[in-house]
């Protein structure tokens, strides 16, 4: 019973490491646009739609949080 407490706690630590991630990313891409460097933005985008993929299968109850941030970017242009 234990481990699958600690397991379930790994699991949130992990869902809120790549949402920091995220932000983070979302704060380069944004940087990159306003500075014009097209292929950096480009990387940052794909790098965003990984890490909002890898936080979609943690679990549901970032959805809110993941949509708004898809909101933010330019993901079409992938």
């Amino acid at each position: 019973m234990q481990s699958s407490i600690a397991m379930s706690f790994e699991a949130e630590d992990k869902e809120k490491e790549l949402l920091a991630l995220a932000r983070l990313v979302t704060y380069a891409r944004d940087s990159s646009r306003t500075l014009n460097v097209e292929g950096v933005q480009y990387c940052l985008e794909l790098a965003l739609a990984a890490l909002l993929k890898e936080v979609e299968e943690c679990g549901d109850k970032t959805a809110l949080l993941t949509n708004e941030l898809m909101s933010r970017a330019s993901l079409g242009n992938c």
